[in-house]
């Protein structure tokens, strides 16, 4: 990131462009400043019209003079503004062209770096171009403004006071200059507290942007602590720098108190001596009109234009400039910093997380991220005889909030050990909420549910050891596909890795076995087929497949469905797309109040619905089964057995 150079006691790497461009910018600058001179004029007629309408006119009984002197007054107000028409156009002379050199300079710099640098381009820039560009366009042009009508009013109103008398320039210009001074002192603070702001902002601001995209890698890994340690610098840096610029902006407005107001003051202080020493009573009024009507302004002006705009300026210009000098932020500057040789998206915390992860995720992770955060598992518990259920639900009932209609109801279900169990039925039936009840990634409301004999919420404890679950939205790590697959499973033979890529098609993503995915550049299939490897390579008693061959054309899908076929594991998937049940493999219907469970055949010839949703699917003949599914709103209030 583009860090302007500390300038303290330095000159400042802006003024050889300034000096330069103004160089280049002769004429525009020269009508700029003839054009104020009739300011300028028109300031010194503003009191010295005063003082001689007062005195020589209307305080000596000549009325004809006084009026005279304040038709001259009128002239040079009508003078005036012929000079800020003139003022502007000259102006325009100047800034357009600024804000058309600063865009070349750093469009020049970001395209020679994009064809340069071996990185990705950073399209940001162009983004930043145009707003920083306007920026400066603006601040420069208000800057500029604001400096020369103080210069030329000054000019105007110390003439005059000089005109009435010499004794009054003391009582103005000691204040002032002292005002101006403090005010001066506070320029080049208030520009480092601005550019440190500023960084800070920008440092927080791509943060929090690199943790909004690996949101999911925090999730997955656990490292929502990490990464609330490594904000909570960033936030207390931008927090510090903005009460240091707060502090010197009190120094800021107590210096624009002393140059605006303290000349009047001391004036008015002064009057009884000014008077007695040969002052007239014009001559001290106009004083007050060239300190109120002309220093005042554009003291105030020129204080709160510097204060503002002109350290937005300095620090847009350092940022813009620095892009073509290829600035860099300097060691110990806080950013979210990439790996050296994988560029991801995530923040530290997540990369420094995710390998101890990845090598603790047998025993602590299932393929979902809310699961990511388990416990290390016991030793496995010895098998029992005889062997308990896969999976148990009894009397369950679930409803998305109190008051909502319940999604399951009092459902009844037994998945025996190595049964492939698979769920139908229309969408919102519950086929996904089912899988997310058994992984323990929702609760039920009511009734009790059990994997090889453990709780729901023990089970998410053992991790791996109890189940697996693959969602309809797969996650997938920005990180090398070999991470990927294994990161449930780190130990995984490489033989067995190699047949995972082979079998789900992943071969174009292993070619070069160091580069990171982009899951953002990922098809659905490429995702979807990353996670069934990952979910096919870990050994589990249970594999949860929710919708498994969502986004595959047919090749895939026949590929997936072989090799969970053959799985060792108890498999419940649900599908809204599934191949002919195979003899004897149980179905479960979902389709709201009364679930069905049995063969294909035997749903088939019992439910409408199911005929619809197997449309097309061959009739394998009907064999028994070993579970029951049940519902006691059923009517008649009998446990309906499979069918």
């Amino acid at each position: 990131m583009t860090r302007p150079r500390d300038t303290d006691g330095a000159p400042s790497p802006l003024l050889r462009p300034a000096l330069t461009f103004a160089r280049r910018r002769k004429g525009p600058l020269g009508a700029l400043a003839a054009w104020s001179l009739l300011e300028s004029v028109r300031t010194f007629l503003t009191g010295y019209a005063v003082a001689r309408a007062l005195d020589d006119g209307f305080l000596s009984g000549d009325v004809r003079t006084g009026l005279l002197w304040l038709l001259a007054l009128v002239a040079a107000a009508l003078a005036g503004g012929l000079a800020d028409a003139g003022v502007f156009r000259a102006l325009g002379g100047v800034i357009e062209p600024l804000r058309d050199s600063l865009v070349r300079r750093v469009v020049r710099a970001t395209l020679t770096r994009a064809v340069s640098s071996p990185t990705p381009a950073d399209t940001a820039r162009v983004s930043r171009l145009t707003a920083q560009t306007e920026i400066a366009r603006d601040a420069a042009g208000g800057v500029l403004l604001t400096v020369r009508s103080f210069l030329f009013t000054s000019i105007g109103a110390l003439t005059g006071l000089a005109a009435l008398s010499p004794r009054l320039l003391p009582f103005v210009l000691i204040p002032l200059a002292a005002g101006l001074t403090l005010f001066a002192a506070t320029l080049r603070p208030m520009a480092a507290r601005q550019r440190d702001l500023l960084d800070a902002d920008e440092h927080l601001a791509a943060f929090a942007g690199e943790t909004d995209r690996a949101a999911r890698d925090i999730s997955a890994t656990g490292a929502a602590p990490l990464v609330a340690a490594e904000a909570a610098p960033l936030i207390t840096a931008e927090a510090t720098a903005a009460f240091a610029l707060a502090r010197w902006s009190a120094v800021r407005v107590t210096a624009l108190g002393l140059a605006a107001h303290l000349p009047v003051a001391t004036l008015l202080l002064a009057t009884p001596t000014l008077l007695s020493s040969g002052l007239t009573p014009g001559e001290l009024l106009a004083a007050l009109t060239y300190v109120t009507t002309a220093l005042l302004p554009a003291v105030n002006a020129l204080l709160t234009a510097l204060g503002t705009a002109g350290s937005r300026l300095v620090v847009v210009l350092h940022r813009l400039l620095g892009e073509e000098t290829g600035e860099t932020a300097p060691p110990g500057v806080p950013a979210p910093s990439l790996p050296e040789a994988v560029h991801t998206a995530m923040p530290t915390a997540v990369r420094t997380a995710m390998p101890t992860a990845r090598h603790t995720a047998r025993h602590t992770a299932i393929a979902t991220p809310t699961q990511l955060h388990a416990k290390p598992s016991p030793p496995a518990l010895p098998p029992t005889r005889p062997p308990l259920p896969a999976a148990t639900l009894h009397d369950v009932t679930f409803a998305y909030g109190p008051d909502a209609a319940p999604v399951l109801d009092h459902l009844d279900l037994t998945v025996e050990p190595g049964e492939h169990l698979l769920v139908v039925g229309p969408s919102g039936a519950g086929k996904s909420t089912l899988l997310a009840l058994l992984a323990g990634t929702a609760h039920p409301r009511h009734g009790q549910i059990h994997l090889a004999g453990h709780t729901a919420r023990h089970a998410r404890t053992l991790g791996t050891a109890a189940r697996v679950l693959v969602p309809q939205e797969p996650y997938v790590f920005e990180a090398p596909l070999r991470d990927n697959l294994t990161y449930l499973t780190p130990d995984a033979p490489a033989p067995r890795i190699t047949e995972a890529i082979d079998t789900f098609a992943l071969a174009s993503l292993a070619s070069d076995s160091a580069r990171p995915l982009r899951p953002d550049h990922l098809t659905p299939s490429e995702r979807r087929r990353i996670a069934l490897a990952r979910s096919w390579l870990t050994p589990t008693p249970l594999l949860l497949l929710d919708e498994p061959t969502a986004h595959l054309d047919a090749g895939a899908r026949a590929a997936t469905e072989l090799a969970f076929a053959s799985h060792p594991a108890t498999v419940i998937t649900v599908s809204h797309h599934f191949p002919a049940p195979g003899p004897g493999q149980r179905v479960l219907l979902l389709d709201g109040a009364t679930p069905y469970l049995g063969t294909h055949a035997a749903l088939l010839r019992e439910s409408a619905l199911y005929r619809e949703l197997a449309a097309g699917l061959g009739e394998p003949s009907a064999v028994g089964s070993r579970s029951t599914a049940s519902t006691s709103s059923w009517a008649g209030g009998e446990h309906a057995q499979e069918r």
